[in-house]
């Protein structure tokens, strides 16, 4: 395979071999590393990356070599969309999943339901001075009479 840099690989043909090098450069510093070893590094398990010029298709895992250490994007350059199944993502010891997502409760900043089957989402809470509006299932809403005398 011959040298390439970034700017100029637009696409390339064959098979890389394990004993192939890839240089990385930061601008001060390069690293050689073989193919085998970045996968190794970089891929758990059965792991395939295929390269088109405009996307990476993976099979397998990406496991990090270290600990709460690499980043996804950054502050300035972000990820646009994210799809996942219905599994859990883990942040720190909390967990967000499909189940805890839709039993929970959220305060919109909408207008109060007109009837017990206005538009809403399970979870969805409104207020007025009279009364909180709990949606309990998809356009199916309940409401609890606010106590104005409590004092």
């Amino acid at each position: 395979m011959a040298n390439l840099t970034i700017d100029q690989l637009t696409s390339f043909t064959g098979t890389p071999q394990s004993s192939d090098l890839i240089i990385i450069h930061d601008g001060t510093n390069a690293k050689k590393i073989t193919y085998a070893e970045l996968f190794n590094k970089i891929f758990s398990g059965s792991t395939s990356l295929q390269a088109d010029g405009s996307q990476f298709n993976l099979t397998g895992h990406i496991i990090p070599t270290t600990n709460d250490v690499y980043d996804l994007g950054n502050a300035e350059y972000k990820f646009r969309d994210l799809y996942l199944g219905s599994n859990t993502i883990h942040i720190g010891n909390k967990t967000i999943s499909e189940t805890n997502v839709d039993d929970s409760m959220e305060i919109k900043n909408i207008s109060v339901p007109s009837s017990s089957t206005s538009e809403g989402n399970k979870g969805d809470v409104v207020f007025d001075e009279n009364f909180m509006y709990v949606c309990i299932n998809t356009n199916t809403w309940k409401r609890i009479n606010l106590d104005n005398t409590w004092s």
